[in-house]
């Protein structure tokens, strides 16, 4: 159900959004820009702290991976679209672009180096960039959006009922994905802490550097602050990291999200 949402229902609402929104690309460049910024910058405090722990390679680079990537497009969207509309979504996607390129590109590379199933190897990596359906559905609603072209109806009448999936699928997935099973309890509370601890504070940050307001605001302080991204999951199972210790980490920072996001929406 993860796929279908990140490849079908994701995308669609993402470029009905963009296509729709009135916004200036320079500024869907620079949200994007501050997506790969927050990763890159937990990525960087994550390999410091768990090279000081001295850590298995397999858990250290679940630490490494789940820091990184954030969880933008299953949890913080269904929100969004309901709380803030296409104008919330539209650049909620700008941020989340480059936080998905970070995760199927870089993250890649992360979990290869780190895993013992695939070479180590950077040229495979940034070729999976391009195959991420956000991306495309970026680009295309920014197409669409400076060219003043208007969907066919028999389109929108495919796209808007699959974009309206999106919110109870991700709910759904959600739930399922959940697993309360904490091994390495005090490395999971790292982990989460980076990722959902730090990321607000380098979000914030970010915010008061580039002056950013409104739903600008709103998407990068939520995004940088959303629980560890589900990739980190299926790197760790296809790359031989470990898988137990990632599902643990990631259920974790879905419950604490689910307590947290809602009283974060109120600051913005």
């Amino acid at each position: 159900m993860s796929r279908f949402i990140l490849n079908i229902t994701l995308p669609s609402v993402i470029f009905l959004s963009v296509s729709r929104a009135n916004i200036e690309p320079i500024r869907l460049a620079l949200l994007s820009f501050l997506g790969v910024v927050v990763a890159l910058t937990l990525r960087f405090l994550s390999d410091r702290s768990t090279k000081a722990l001295i850590l298995e390679p397999e858990v250290a680079g679940v630490i490494v991976l789940g820091t990184t990537v954030m969880n933008v497009g299953a949890f913080l969207f269904p929100l969004v679209q309901t709380v803030f509309g296409a104008e919330g979504v539209s650049r909620l996607a700008a941020f989340d672009l480059g936080n998905s390129l970070v995760a199927s590109s870089y993250g890649y590379y992360l979990a290869t180096c780190f895993g013992n199933k695939s070479p180590c190897g950077i040229q495979n990596s940034f070729k999976r960039a391009f195959t991420v359906p956000i991306l495309w559905a970026s680009v295309l609603g920014v197409i669409m959006n400076l060219s003043g072209l208007v969907l066919p109806p028999f389109l929108l009448k495919i796209l808007e009922p699959v974009g309206s999936a999106n919110t109870p699928l991700s709910m759904i997935a959600l739930g399922a994905f959940l697993e309360f099973k904490f091994p390495k309890w005090k490395l999971m509370g790292l982990t989460v802490f980076l990722r959902m601890g730090i990321g607000f504070g380098i979000g914030q940050l970010l915010i008061f550097l580039f002056r950013l307001q409104g739903v600008e605001r709103m998407a990068v302080g939520l995004g940088s602050a959303m629980p560890v991204g589900m990739v980190t999951l299926v790197y760790a199972v296809s790359e031989g990291l470990d898988a137990e210790f990632a599902a643990a980490v990631i259920s974790l920072s879905i419950v604490i999200g689910l307590v947290v996001t809602p009283f974060m929406l109120l600051l913005y």
